[in-house]
């Protein structure tokens, strides 16, 4: 099994895995939706660069900010990677905290059409015009098996799943038992968590660090270079907040407290997602020391091959 550490962000995935990197021969696979962006190091709580020299790390810095990454891209990217990885007689471990990439590598990915941005566009329009429980009621006709799993107000998935359905005129379950694409290899995952106030300290101390170490003139440097505030990739946490600090829109306490506070409440959905995840271990940081965890790992990992 290919070890997979994830959990909450400012639990010390990282931190352990340079660790279990002194102990064993392993390249780091990187499973942080951020990180495979250039630029944006602080404010994604990226390796430095002399971390990654001393081991290897994949999917960091491998897109331009204007660029899209999906889970899809990652699956693809990991197990190209894990065969490199494997051949070369060395170990792959998966380190990141994004939920989706975490699942997408245990349970496999949808490979249907791609995105038809036409067609969505048709579908926003319409609930704008009938509201998205219009479009909901339609799914349920078409496909109530897919439509009792989720969400009547999951726009995204709603959408997807009619898109799909315009697309091969086929229910989006159906589409998904003739698409999916299996995984090729079988994951230990360990979902690495502390105390709330614990974590909720490490968090508040990261985000004074990050300040203290330039976030906002990496924030300007993006602006500079042309970067718009409405990318996806500014999606990450704090990178918006800090553009509106640059822009006059806020001071900066003000701005050093909404990406706290929003760090926080992404960590709160972190942790939801791994508990909706089946066949995970979980593991509470605190109750071990350095050494400790390592050798609980590594036994684990031995054991495996």
């Amino acid at each position: 099994m290919i070890p997979v550490i994830t959990g909450p962000t400012a639990t010390g995935k990282t931190d352990f895995v340079l660790n279990l990197a002194k102990e064993i021969d392993l390249e780091i696979i990187n499973a942080d939706a951020y990180q495979v962006y250039k630029y944006m190091d602080i404010g994604t709580a990226k390796p430095s660069l002399e971390e990654r020299k001393q081991i290897k790390h994949h999917l960091i810095d491998i897109l331009t900010p204007d660029k899209t990454y999906s889970a899809g891209d990652f699956f693809d990217n990991a197990e190209k990677l894990i065969e490199e990885i494997l051949a070369k007689n060395k170990k792959p471990i998966i380190v990141g905290g994004t939920g989706l990439y975490v699942e997408t590598l245990q349970k496999g990915l949808f490979k249907g059409p791609p995105r038809n941005e036409q067609i969505r566009n048709e579908f926003r329009n319409i609930i704008k015009d009938k509201g998205l429980q219009y479009l909901y009621e339609h799914l349920k006709k078409i496909d109530p098996e897919y439509a009792l799993k989720i969400s009547e107000n999951d726009s995204v998935r709603i959408i997807r799943a009619l898109e799909v359905y315009e697309i091969l005129k086929i229910p989006f379950t159906e589409a998904h038992r003739i698409y999916h694409k299996y995984p090729k290899f079988q994951y230990k995952i360990y979902v690495f968590y502390r105390k709330r106030q614990n974590l909720y300290d490490r968090i508040n101390k990261r985000v004074d660090t990050m300040i203290k170490f330039g976030w906002v003139d990496e924030v300007n440097n993006l602006k500079n270079m042309g970067y718009s505030k409405d990318l996806p990739s500014m999606k990450a946490i704090g990178y918006c907040e800090i553009y509106d600090y640059i822009e006059g829109k806020m001071d900066l306490d003000e701005t050093i407290q909404k990406i706290k506070k929003r760090t926080r409440n992404f960590a709160k959905r972190q942790l939801t997602w791994f508990r909706h995840m089946q066949n995970v271990e979980w593991v509470d940081v605190e109750n071990y020391d350095m050494k400790d965890l390592i050798n609980k790992i590594i036994s684990d990992y031995d054991c495996s091959i």
